[in-house]
């Protein structure tokens, strides 16, 4: 709340009428944006429960935002956004290897940070479509609602942890399938969600300014994880 009202962050626009004349109040706007990071926050600790799935995940983000030259639209210059990404990747290097953990106040600040870089980058270039930036936070995002989703249908406490997210199936079913052992099956869970990633993200780096197309590799996106969240879950419990 403190930083977003200092520096007047604020998620605009909307390109949806209603919605834009509704945050023409400041206040509601900036209690939308801070709702944003607080969904992306909480999204990214719910990800982060696998070696390199947080990491890889906005590493592959920085990745394309530097290759689409959006990092003229932020406070930083490339030299400054290409050191922040080695310094990331070797983060990464050490996650792999089971020597270093993000934690909560990692997985809080680099999605912080990755929250603030796309929403100066969408301000500062209108031409983007907003359905671009949405699709590259959509994992996080989503298993967040999906969470929440799950475990109120089942009349638990949403604020409780558990170990049924998409990624911890992946991880119980290459562990128990090949008899991988944990660091491997860790790695491999955490590639396999980010190959899929890259992938969808390379698609929509070719089109940024096509709504369509980004609404649909979104749309896309989410019956993935959800088909892919309903055959591990069986495949699991029959293991």
């Amino acid at each position: 709340l403190i930083f977003i009202a200092i520096t007047k962050l604020e998620v605009l626009p909307t390109r949806i009428s209603l919605i834009d004349t509704f945050f023409q109040n400041t206040l509601i706007s900036y209690l939308f944006t801070i709702f944003c990071f607080l969904v992306l926050i909480n999204g990214a600790n719910f990800i982060d429960g696998l070696n390199g799935l947080l990491i890889t995940y906005i590493l592959i983000i920085f990745f394309y935002l530097f290759k689409l030259d959006l990092i003229d639209f932020t406070d930083l210059n490339n030299s400054e956004f290409f050191i922040l990404m080695l310094l990331i990747a070797f983060v990464l290097l050490l996650n792999l290897l089971n020597h270093l953990f993000l934690g909560d106040s990692g997985a809080y600040s680099l999605s912080f940070i990755l929250g603030f870089i796309l929403i100066k980058i969408y301000n500062s270039n209108l031409e983007i479509s907003p359905y671009f930036i949405i699709l590259l936070l959509w994992y996080p995002c989503f298993e967040n609602l999906f969470s929440i989703i799950r475990k109120s249908s089942f009349k638990l406490n949403p604020l409780n942890p558990d170990h049924n997210h998409l990624h911890q199936y992946l991880f119980v079913y290459l562990k128990k399938k090949f008899k991988l052992r944990n660091l491997l099956a860790n790695n491999s869970s955490s590639m396999l969600i980010n190959l899929f990633n890259f992938l969808m993200f390379f698609i929509a780096s070719n089109n940024i300014y096509h709504t369509k197309l980004q609404l649909g590799l979104l749309v896309l996106c989410i019956m993935a994880y959800l088909i892919s969240y309903k055959i591990l879950r069986n495949k699991v419990r029959s293991l």
